[in-house]
């Protein structure tokens, strides 16, 4: 049995899980042997409360180590945040001694992270999950203690399909090459992405572009068989949206106020024009222990809409793991989507999609799958646009879904394609320890000492 890891998950979030379970069927493609995926998520305790071990017996979530053993300033306290970096330092040297001494290994670790860093030992393979997590908007310092622990065991990850960078900040890229010359793969979602790794890495053979690994969940079944139906099924009347709240948006509050405006227009128009009955719905709800909560965002577009529009609106706050949000939307007309994982998995079971894009990964994505012209940006977005782009998507649907599940078909085959990329390493995969003498571990472990990381401080997210 192969025993997997992947970390830096985040399964609160249901499109962080359906990338998870798509890493899941790509690695169970590509090996036919039994696997365990041992997951190492930032809130464990509440992803094993909604993936439990009954429904997901091949996995196992537990506590990201990076955020167990290391300690992060998080309040105004001087002396504490002072302490850390003298008690990170002592992890980190008692993490490249760990398994040699037993009163030091139970002094600087508990029970559960000791079985965390056997399991580490013991891996064959260890992924970092897929997504948008390596970029500068956030804060990258757990990321690259996540990186460090991996290292002092030898263990050089995977990088699943990616949007990465671009990395401006010299700390970070003299942190993160290292990582990514030892890495045996990188799969990125765009070219974008793999040209901010100009630089960074000296193989770039390595860095493969692929789909967006939840598109490895489609139903091409599904799509095939709408595809070769000729007419268009019959309408259901409903019309699924997703929104968020977007710290970053350009204007701020004002372009808030400017994304959520289009977005009541879209919404009425829905209803008053076009007699749909609209489900606001997304993939960040339903968890109070989440940081974001998109049902937030909606009720408050709802609670401005006219009382007659706002009767054909309801808002789903329910938590959704990635099989029911797809059964979900597999009954409505389309979605218009800001979340871009709503957007893939509704494309998945053949639900055609209107983008609202609020990072680069959308449009790189709109472009892929014949939308580029219709997207939405929530930087620019106006009320007049949203109208005008709604009523040319409307339109224009049957040629549209097409187009857009022809493509999804070759987005299904492009994720795929990375099982290829990943058989070698789980046939080669080996459990040898060799933390000492890899290149830029010691480099690394030396700036840990010298607490150079703590001063990044940058947003997280």
């Amino acid at each position: 049995m192969k025993k997997i890891i992947v970390e830096n998950t985040v399964c609160l979030n249901t499109g962080d899980a359906a990338i998870l379970l798509a890493i899941r069927h790509i690695l169970t493609s590509a090996y036919s042997g039994e696997i365990q995926f041992q997951v190492f998520d930032s809130q464990s305790e509440v992803a094993s409360r909604l993936y439990p071990k009954h429904a997901y017996p091949d996995i196992e979530i537990r506590k990201l180590l990076a955020e167990s053993i290391f300690k992060y300033p998080y309040d105004d306290n001087r002396l504490k945040n002072l302490a850390k970096p003298i008690y990170n330092r002592l992890a980190q040297s008692a993490l490249r001694h760990y398994g040699k001494s037993t009163a030091l290994d139970e002094t600087m670790f508990d029970a559960e992270d000791r079985r965390s860093l056997d399991m580490y030992r013991h891996a064959d393979l260890v992924i970092t999950t897929g997504g948008t997590y390596l970029v500068e908007n956030y804060n990258l310092e757990r990321r690259l203690n996540q990186f460090r622990i991996d290292a002092a065991f030898g263990k050089d990850p995977v990088f699943f399909t990616q949007s990465l960078g671009p990395f401006d900040k010299d700390y970070n890229r003299r942190e993160l090459k290292p990582v990514f010359d030892r890495s045996p793969l990188i799969l990125l979602r765009d070219e974008r992405s793999r040209g901010h790794l100009a630089g960074l890495v000296d193989n770039i053979d390595k860095c493969h572009v692929v789909a967006d690994s939840v598109f490895a969940l489609a139903d091409k079944g599904r799509i095939e068989t709408l595809l070769s139906s000729g007419p268009a099924p019959q309408p259901s009347g409903r019309v699924g949206i997703s929104v968020r709240h977007w710290n970053y948006v350009s204007e701020g509050a004002d372009g808030m106020r400017r994304y959520m405006d289009s977005i009541r227009d879209i919404a009425t128009s829905l209803v008053r024009d076009h007699g749909k009955q609209v489900t606001f719905v997304s993939t960040c709800q339903g968890v109070p222990e989440y940081a974001h909560d998109d049902s937030k965002t909606a009720r408050a577009i709802v609670a401005e809409l006219a009382p007659d529009i706002a009767a054909n609106v309801s808002v789903d706050a329910d938590f959704h793991t990635p099989e029911q949000l797809m059964e979900l939307v597999k009954g409505f007309d389309f979605v218009v989507a800001t979340r871009m994982h709503m957007m893939i998995m509704s494309l998945c079971v053949g639900t055609p999609v209107l983008p609202i894009a609020y990072e680069f990964k959308t449009r790189e994505l709109a472009k892929r799958v014949g939308l580029a012209d219709l997207l939405l940006d929530i930087d620019t977005v106006t009320p007049e646009e949203a109208s005008q782009k709604l009523t040319s998507f409307t339109g224009n649907l049957d040629r549209l879904r097409a187009t857009t599940l022809a493509a999804v078909l070759e987005e299904h085959a492009s994720a795929m394609s990375a099982a290829e990329l990943i058989r070698p390493l789980l046939q080669d995969a080996s459990t040898d320890v060799s933390g000492d003498g890899l290149p830029g571990v010691d480099k690394g472990a030396a700036r840990l000492r010298h607490g150079d990381h703590e001063g990044e401080r940058n947003r997280v997210a």
